[in-house]
């Protein structure tokens, strides 16, 4: 923030519009602002954490004595409370803190579920059961703001479902990955579609992302685990590096030259299983003659897929 605005600054002197002094003296008088800012910000985050954590104490300490129509009462009194501050901080345009009391709102939607099971002794179903509900029920609070800060943490909470309903339903370890890495790049598509569609709707462009960034975690996980294993980790290593090229030739299409490089990093991190993969097969790693051939290899990763990603950051800067 300072470097920004010192280059803000730098323009207007060479301008003439203010002096070196003049200059100097507006970064001091921000540098100051902001330190108290940031102080007084520490401050008041750290008596709202004690009040709240006196407050659990508090009714977890008593937690027994409470009876079940006033815990529920309690929590419905918080959701009524949460809710009507975010739509008068909403009316009269304070979107930030609205958008903070909605968060709020959505993590007392997840403990009132919680509670509900707590009381009523709702147990014996999926793990996921919960999830499922408390993503419909808290999907409304999308729609309200314009901002991510709800999209931020609805859309993991969605996509931890998701994942957690696969892995639930389907039986074979390897399978799960390709499963996996299909559901997380339709969520994908699903969140362009979406942006498209709605462009003042931030959820979409946020479940495309954060749907983009699990894919290739999943992926990673998959070339991972899955390329040590001999004949059986060489298939899995093929169909990563499938995958990779037509995802490739898509984002080619589309010039999104940045996810085409992720493309090649990931694709180094193919070759470098093949490598360790073919390398114990073939007993590169205990012999001198094998060792040189493996170390040549190495290097020769080592140089290219950099390389590779350089090309591709040119391609990108002169589309």
């Amino acid at each position: 923030k300072i470097m920004f605005k010192a280059k803000k600054l730098n323009k207007l002197v060479a301008a003439g519009i203010i002096t070196q002094t003049q200059k100097q003296q507006i970064l001091e008088y921000d540098d100051n602002a902001d330190s108290l800012a940031l102080v007084s910000r520490a401050l008041m985050l750290l008596g709202i954490f004690t009040v709240g954590l006196g407050i659990i104490s508090l009714v977890a300490s008593n937690w027994q004595d409470i009876g079940r129509t006033a815990k529920l009462a309690t929590m419905l009194a918080l959701l009524a409370g949460t809710g009507g501050l975010a739509w008068h901080w909403q009316s009269q345009g304070k979107r930030a803190a609205a958008e903070k009391m909605l968060l709020g709102e959505f993590f007392l939607v997840g403990a009132g579920i919680g509670l509900i099971i707590q009381v009523f002794q709702l147990s014996g179903g999926k793990i996921y059961d919960p999830l499922a509900v408390w993503c419909l029920v808290a999907a409304p609070l999308l729609f309200v703001t314009g901002q991510k800060l709800v999209s931020y943490f609805w859309v993991p909470l969605f996509l931890v479902w998701g994942i957690i309903y696969v892995c639930d339903n389907v039986v074979d370890f390897v399978w799960n990955f390709e499963v996996l890495m299909a559901v997380l790049l339709a969520a994908a598509g699903c969140g362009r579609g979406i942006a498209g569609l709605f462009p003042g709707f931030s959820a979409g462009n946020v479940l495309k992302q954060e749907a983009l960034a699990a894919f290739y975690i999943v992926l990673a996980g998959y070339i991972l685990i899955g390329g040590f294993d001999g004949y059986d980790g060489l298939m899995t290593l093929g169909r990563a590096a499938a995958i990779l090229a037509v995802l490739s030739l898509l984002f080619i299409r589309f010039g999104r030259y940045a996810l085409i490089r992720r493309n090649i990093e990931l694709g180094g991190l193919i070759v470098a299983m093949l490598y360790v993969n073919l390398g114990t097969e073939l007993g590169l790693f205990e012999t001198g003659i094998g060792l040189i051939v493996s170390g040549v290899l190495l290097i020769l990763l080592l140089k290219y897929v950099p390389r590779a990603v350089r090309l591709v950051s040119e391609e990108k800067k002169n589309a």
